[in-house]
């Protein structure tokens, strides 16, 4: 009976780089998603409402509902367009649901009506686009990139293919596995080590893998770019310029308030609806500090010259 063929349902290398190349893959998605759904702090929302959901929802659809229902009082749910658009593309009705719930309401547009038969958007940006695809595609190309690097980190260690025919594969199996191991000596029997059965061929890897950090950490400041993060400092070894570093706060704040604006919106149609004013109005804001320093890096140029280095060297 001949030998069977070997399937990747067996081959545990390829399992075990798969299951490294998906965990990758899935973390760096992971720590964006964490990144955007806490960036914004909701205040004065009710007991009976959830921000992070809400912001989960926005994350993952790009736009949700604030309502109230006569039986759970104040809610937020996941929301997707009914019935015709009005004259400025928006939905006259929303489906708004969530599990085990659903109802469908009228979009307020600045007419009020019964408090039970109409609900409020909120967007995730202008387009009502979620955020979640465009971080999947910058989680991909780190992934790419990080798994390119280890790749050439390990081609260091191991420049070399060990090559033979079919009867002692496993005896290069196991000589592999001792010289992956970092054994100073690997001793191995004469006979299995014939010149004609076993030969070690150089791979000649070029070292890249400097060059792969530093394409990856230019993915990762263009994804915090995105999201509306400061991310200046983690480039203070390059000194960008002043104009340079102007230029990159204000798209930072494009991008910020790209998706703050519209959740401001939501809060005061909300607040106009309801008729919440004072300390039961609701708002959101940037939870982070960062956006401070943008402001701050933006308004250094009317400080007198000595305050501007100092301020300057601590952003940088």
């Amino acid at each position: 009976m001949g030998r069977r063929k070997q399937t990747y349902r067996n081959n545990h290398e390829f399992v075990d780089t798969a299951y490294v190349n998906s965990q990758t893959y899935f973390d760096y998605l992971a720590r964006f998603k964490q990144l955007a759904i806490t960036q914004f702090e909701w205040i004065n929302l009710p007991e009976s409402m959830n921000a992070t959901y809400l912001e989960m929802t926005l994350y993952y659809m790009g736009q949700c509902a604030l309502l109230k229902d006569e039986n759970y009082g104040f809610i937020n749910t996941k929301a997707v367009a009914n019935g015709k658009l009005n004259i400025y593309g928006l939905p006259t009705n929303l489906n708004c649901f969530s599990y085990e719930y659903h109802t469908n309401r009228k979009l307020y547009t600045g007419i009020k009506d019964n408090e039970y038969d109409s609900c409020i958007l909120v967007k995730n940006n202008a387009d009502r686009l979620p955020t979640a695809p465009t971080l999947e595609l910058f989680a991909k190309r780190l992934y790419e990139a990080e798994r390119t690097c280890d790749v050439n980190v390990k081609a260091q260690k191991t420049p070399l293919i060990l090559r033979g025919d079919e009867n002692s594969l496993l005896t290069l199996k196991n000589l592999y596995v001792k010289y992956d191991g970092n054994e100073p000596v690997i001793i191995a029997d004469k006979n299995q080590l014939g010149k004609e059965v076993v030969e070690a061929v150089s791979t000649e890897a070029p070292v890249v893998f400097d060059k792969l950090m530093i394409y990856k950490m230019q993915i990762w400041n263009e994804a915090l770019t995105y999201l509306g993060i400061n991310n200046v400092a983690v480039e203070k070894k390059e000194r960008l310029v002043e104009s340079e570093a102007t230029g990159n706060n204000e798209l930072i704040n494009l991008n910020l308030e790209a998706r703050l604006n519209v959740r401001k919106e939501a809060c005061k149609q909300f607040n106009e609806y309801f008729g919440l004013t004072g300390d039961k109005a609701i708002d959101v804001k940037v939870r982070s500090d960062l956006f401070n320093v943008v402001k701050t890096t933006d308004s250094i140029y009317d400080l007198p010259k000595e305050d501007k280095e100092l301020v300057k060297e601590e952003v940088l």
